[in-house]
């Protein structure tokens, strides 16, 4: 009778908390790729909204993320989607996206991955491909990316959309 009441209780509160998030009309994700001259690394980091992401992912991976208690297999699933509709490459080489943290804040995730050392030099080319969640929403998907890659890029945006997924630009 406890254990019965536990459960009603705990369903009830994951159900309130879930419609209490207000949907919101954006659908946005957006990610900074930065490259650290001194250290020669890539550092990527990207920002979702959990409640378009992770339906996109895994139909049950939104209740574990609310709780911020996703597992190994979670990681692995969301590795795995970043591996399919986000990829950067550099002179034809795909750089890997291994999650390295992960916070939950507000309905947003932000994830950082593992840096990638790569030195980078005049000539050298980079490729990027973000299709995040345009299965899901189609024209109403954007995707916003930062580039920081001094000296060759300081500081350039640009907005990925539906048949615009990719960005290539020669240092």
């Amino acid at each position: 009778m406890k254990i019965n009441l536990s459960m009603k209780v705990l369903c009830s509160c994951v159900f309130f908390s879930l419609l209490s998030m207000a949907k919101h009309p954006i659908k946005i994700t957006s990610s900074q790729i930065r490259y650290n001259q001194k250290d020669n690394l890539v550092e990527m980091e990207c920002k979702v909204f959990i409640d378009d992401f992770a339906p996109a992912v895994n139909e049950t991976l939104l209740l574990r993320m609310i709780g911020t208690n996703i597992t190994k297999d979670d990681q692995l699933l969301i590795e795995n989607y970043f591996k399919r509709n986000y990829k950067i490459t550099i002179n034809g080489k795909l750089l890997p996206l291994k999650i390295d943290t992960y916070t939950i804040d507000n309905n947003v995730m932000s994830i950082t991955f593992a840096k990638n050392y790569i030195l980078l030099k005049k000539g050298d080319e980079i490729r990027i491909e973000n299709t995040l969640l345009f299965e899901a929403f189609e024209d109403m998907q954007s995707n916003w990316i930062t580039l920081r890659i001094p000296p060759f890029v300081p500081n350039d945006n640009f907005e990925s959309k539906l048949g615009n997924a990719i960005y290539s630009t020669i240092f």
